[in-house]
């Protein structure tokens, strides 16, 4: 009994307001600043004007000045005292310049590792070619960079 009254208050006010011509539900129509509407003759047809608000365009270029990095693989190919890990990391990039080469401190060691692999096919095919000159050399699940784009 309560429910029908409070439906029946609720549509005896819904019809009201309609019969008094009130929208009960108004569309959002955001108000655009005078500097920022187009004055006819300055955009051609086809153009495409965007108005963005400069926080985006801050947030934006904040964005893009931080590295993101992904999980990936690497291969490390040393682990020892820092003056074996200097030498070692100066004679691989002397035969493989293109590959990217990362050297951390894990106490009291430091590491060598090569690459940034995004699968773990990708880091087997580098592994079975490193094994040779480095045979203690194994994959690592690593934080990678982001892979370059091409140009």
């Amino acid at each position: 009994m309560r429910f029908l009254l409070i439906f029946l208050a609720l549509a005896l006010a819904t019809s009201r307001s309609h019969a008094q011509g009130e929208n009960v539900f108004r569309p959002y129509v955001p108000s655009v600043p005078a500097a920022a509407a187009d004055t006819p003759g300055t955009v051609s047809p086809g153009d495409v004007v965007i108005h963005a608000d400069p926080k985006v365009e801050e947030l934006m270029r904040k964005y893009s000045s931080h590295k993101h990095s992904i999980r990936g693989y690497r291969v490390q190919i040393f682990l020892g005292d820092h003056k074996h890990a200097e030498e070692a990391k100066r004679a691989f990039l002397q035969k493989n310049p293109d590959l990217p080469i990362y050297q951390s401190w894990f106490a009291p060691n430091f590491r060598l590792r090569v690459g940034d692999l995004r699968t773990r096919l990708e880091a087997e095919r580098l592994l079975r070619d490193l094994r040779v000159a480095y045979p203690g050399s194994y994959i690592v699940p690593d934080e990678i960079e982001m892979p370059a784009l091409a140009e």
